[in-house]
């Protein structure tokens, strides 16, 4: 049985970058994806295609994409997604990579996304099949328990552009302390929180659901939820708030390796 706790949320558009990280360096994860959802625009008589990110993931595989199931909401599990493309090799604002289309969404089969409690989400991964991404390094999943990670290191990245324009951004990186998340989503099994640097503020936001947080051993999670506001004039955030609370990906690491491995179709 989950218990729920309320807390006051806040619900953030896509698009809106990591407040209080850094420029990622050129490469310096070339594993970290933007997922973008390509849009036909009529202006004036003539016909445009956009690309709008939505999310952030990790390639694991040339074919595989690790990412938040909420990311996913509006597709249907197993379905085909034509409209839906990862960027990699990308370095904004001039580098932007290049795109491979999303043919398959996979949500975890215990996936639930709540209304109107602290909880949100539990199970928030996903696997996104896609066609042949060439990067320097694919992302590595720690096997690692989980709750041996509490009090280490660690880095949290997401896609996610500025207010003025989805492209003005490199990749945002955060660097933080993993702890246990205790009133923001109660403790419930599966989730870590990130806590920043002492003093500073941050959180993450909307466009960065599903970017990788990262260990010394490996990707352990991705970017579910924040409770902070993502406007950096607001003043909700303060020194010691959870700048990310996190997915984890230790206990659902069979089905992860049986889907890469072509062994299930990820129902069960």
């Amino acid at each position: 049985m989950v218990t729920m706790f309320m807390v006051n949320w806040e619900i953030c558009e896509a698009g809106l970058r990591i407040l209080g990280g850094r420029d990622a360096l050129k490469d310096e994860f070339p594993f970290a994806v933007r997922l973008e959802e390509q849009y036909t625009v009529v202006t004036d008589g003539k016909t445009q295609v956009e690309y709008h990110q939505y999310c952030t993931g990790a390639a694991l595989t040339p074919s595989w994409i690790l990412t938040a199931a909420h990311c996913n909401d509006d597709d249907e599990i197993s379905t085909s997604k034509q409209n839906k493309f990862a960027r990699y090799n990308s370095y904004f604002p001039k580098e932007l990579g290049h795109l491979s289309p999303i043919t398959k969404v996979l949500a975890h089969p215990n996936y639930f996304m709540y209304a109107f409690t602290s909880l949100r989400a539990i199970y928030d991964v996903a696997l996104l099949q896609t066609a042949n991404i060439k990067v320097g390094r694919y992302g590595k999943i720690s096997a690692i328990d989980y709750m041996s990670f509490v009090g280490h290191e660690a880095v949290v990245l997401g896609f996610g552009g500025t207010n003025a324009t989805p492209t003005e951004k490199p990749l945002q990186v955060l660097k933080g302390m993993l702890k246990n998340c205790g009133e923001e989503v109660g403790n419930v099994y599966g989730f870590l929180c990130v806590v920043p640097p002492c003093g500073l503020e941050a959180t993450i936001c909307g466009g960065d659901s599903g970017g990788p947080v990262v260990h010394a051993s490996g990707i352990f999670g991705v970017n579910s939820m924040s409770t902070g506001n993502c406007n950096e004039f607001s003043h909700t955030l303060y020194p010691g708030h959870a700048a990310a609370i996190v997915s984890m990906v230790s206990p659902l690491i069979d089905w992860i390796s049986n889907i890469i491995s072509n062994k299930t179709n990820g129902r069960s």
